[in-house]
Protein backbone atom coordinates (compact mmCIF):
# COMPACT_ATOMS: atom_id res chain seq x y z
CA UNK A 1 0.00 0.00 0.00
CA UNK A 2 1.47 2.87 -1.07
CA UNK A 3 0.21 6.83 -0.25
CA UNK A 4 -0.31 8.80 -3.27
CA UNK A 5 2.17 11.72 -4.13
CA UNK A 6 0.16 14.32 -3.18
CA UNK A 7 -0.82 13.25 0.26
CA UNK A 8 2.40 12.69 1.25
CA UNK A 9 3.61 17.01 -0.21
CA UNK A 10 0.13 18.03 1.68
CA UNK A 11 1.15 16.66 5.24
CA UNK A 12 4.78 17.58 4.45
CA UNK A 13 3.66 21.15 4.18
CA UNK A 14 0.81 20.93 7.43
CA UNK A 15 3.49 19.04 9.69
CA UNK A 16 5.66 22.52 10.08
CA UNK A 17 3.05 24.83 10.05
CA UNK A 18 1.74 22.37 12.80
CA UNK A 19 4.31 23.04 14.53
CA UNK A 20 4.79 26.54 14.13
CA UNK A 21 1.86 27.41 15.19
CA UNK A 22 2.60 26.67 19.19
CA UNK A 23 4.78 28.91 19.57
CA UNK A 24 4.18 32.57 20.47
CA UNK A 25 6.31 35.11 18.07
CA UNK A 26 6.38 32.68 15.08
CA UNK A 27 4.82 32.52 11.93
CA UNK A 28 1.27 31.21 12.57
CA UNK A 29 1.24 31.70 16.07
CA UNK A 30 -0.41 34.29 17.98
CA UNK A 31 1.92 36.96 19.48
CA UNK A 32 0.74 37.15 23.62
CA UNK A 33 0.16 40.97 24.02
CA UNK A 34 2.47 41.73 27.26
CA UNK A 35 0.73 43.72 30.61
CA UNK A 36 0.78 47.09 30.87
CA UNK A 37 1.14 48.18 34.38
CA UNK A 38 0.41 51.99 33.65
CA UNK A 39 -3.70 52.03 33.48
CA UNK A 40 -4.63 55.72 33.20
CA UNK A 41 -7.57 56.58 34.94
CA UNK A 42 -9.81 59.16 34.38
CA UNK A 43 -7.89 62.05 36.69
CA UNK A 44 -5.27 61.53 33.87
CA UNK A 45 -2.17 59.81 35.55
CA UNK A 46 -1.57 56.00 35.77
CA UNK A 47 -2.67 53.58 39.19
CA UNK A 48 -0.22 54.03 41.88
CA UNK A 49 0.87 50.76 42.96
CA UNK A 50 3.23 51.21 45.69
CA UNK A 51 3.48 55.34 47.65
CA UNK A 52 7.16 55.72 49.29
CA UNK A 53 8.03 58.34 51.80
CA UNK A 54 10.99 59.88 52.31
CA UNK A 55 13.79 62.72 52.18
CA UNK A 56 14.24 64.20 48.57
CA UNK A 57 18.02 63.47 47.58
CA UNK A 58 17.92 64.41 43.78
CA UNK A 59 16.34 64.51 40.40
CA UNK A 60 17.58 64.89 36.62
CA UNK A 61 16.18 64.28 33.27
CA UNK A 62 15.43 60.67 34.21
CA UNK A 63 15.58 59.96 37.69
CA UNK A 64 14.78 60.87 40.99
CA UNK A 65 16.48 59.60 44.48
CA UNK A 66 15.27 59.32 48.04
CA UNK A 67 16.30 58.38 50.88
CA UNK A 68 14.03 56.35 52.80
CA UNK A 69 14.15 54.46 56.24
CA UNK A 70 18.13 53.41 57.02
CA UNK A 71 19.26 55.72 54.78
CA UNK A 72 17.98 53.69 52.16
CA UNK A 73 18.44 55.38 48.57
CA UNK A 74 15.65 54.23 45.68
CA UNK A 75 16.26 55.58 42.25
CA UNK A 76 12.98 55.94 40.33
CA UNK A 77 12.53 57.01 36.29
CA UNK A 78 11.03 60.25 35.62
CA UNK A 79 8.49 60.30 32.68
CA UNK A 80 6.71 62.97 30.86
CA UNK A 81 3.32 62.39 32.95
CA UNK A 82 5.72 62.56 36.38
CA UNK A 83 3.97 65.47 38.38
CA UNK A 84 5.72 67.28 40.94
CA UNK A 85 3.63 68.98 43.57
CA UNK A 86 5.28 71.91 45.62
CA UNK A 87 2.17 73.48 48.33
CA UNK A 88 -0.85 72.09 46.16
CA UNK A 89 0.46 73.56 42.84
CA UNK A 90 2.69 72.32 39.80
CA UNK A 91 6.21 72.54 40.11
CA UNK A 92 9.53 71.93 38.48
CA UNK A 93 12.12 69.10 40.02
CA UNK A 94 14.33 71.74 40.29
CA UNK A 95 12.68 73.65 42.65
CA UNK A 96 12.77 70.68 45.35
CA UNK A 97 15.52 70.90 47.65
CA UNK A 98 18.13 68.90 49.42
CA UNK A 99 16.59 66.97 52.14
CA UNK A 100 12.82 68.05 51.85
CA UNK A 101 10.42 65.57 52.65
CA UNK A 102 8.68 64.26 50.34
CA UNK A 103 5.78 61.16 49.47
CA UNK A 104 6.57 59.55 45.84
CA UNK A 105 3.71 57.58 44.34
CA UNK A 106 4.85 54.87 42.10
CA UNK A 107 4.04 52.25 39.32
CA UNK A 108 5.56 49.99 37.04
CA UNK A 109 6.00 50.27 33.34
CA UNK A 110 6.35 46.63 31.19
CA UNK A 111 9.92 45.90 32.23
CA UNK A 112 9.00 46.36 35.97
CA UNK A 113 11.00 49.53 36.34
CA UNK A 114 10.05 51.91 39.17
CA UNK A 115 8.09 54.81 37.71
CA UNK A 116 7.47 57.92 39.84
CA UNK A 117 3.87 59.19 39.14
CA UNK A 118 3.70 62.25 41.43
CA UNK A 119 6.33 64.04 43.71
CA UNK A 120 4.91 65.90 46.74
CA UNK A 121 6.61 67.78 49.29
CA UNK A 122 5.17 67.42 52.61
CA UNK A 123 4.68 70.16 54.77
CA UNK A 124 6.12 70.08 58.01
CA UNK A 125 3.41 70.07 60.74
CA UNK A 126 3.27 73.15 62.27
CA UNK A 127 2.22 73.91 65.95
CA UNK A 128 -0.40 75.74 67.02
CA UNK A 129 0.46 79.19 68.98
CA UNK A 130 -0.08 78.29 71.99
CA UNK A 131 -2.51 80.34 73.77
CA UNK A 132 -1.03 82.03 76.98
CA UNK A 133 -3.33 83.58 79.49
CA UNK A 134 -2.19 87.00 80.19
CA UNK A 135 0.26 87.50 83.25
CA UNK A 136 -1.16 88.64 86.36
CA UNK A 137 1.01 90.20 88.80
CA UNK A 138 -0.05 89.61 92.47
CA UNK A 139 -0.61 92.71 94.40
CA UNK A 140 0.50 92.42 98.12
CA UNK A 141 -2.26 93.25 100.68
CA UNK A 142 -2.19 96.52 102.25
CA UNK A 143 -3.05 95.25 105.58
CA UNK A 144 -1.13 92.80 107.04
CA UNK A 145 -3.09 89.60 108.53
CA UNK A 146 -4.28 90.25 112.15
CA UNK A 147 -2.71 87.74 114.44
CA UNK A 148 -5.06 86.08 117.03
Amino acid sequence: MTIPARLRIAALVALPLCALAQYPGTAGGRVAQPRTATAVPANGLPEAIATVNGTFKSADKKFITVQVEDDQLMRMYITGSTKFIRDGKLAKASEFELGEPVIVDTTRDARMNLLAVRIELIKPATKAPATEAPATTAKPDPKPPADQ
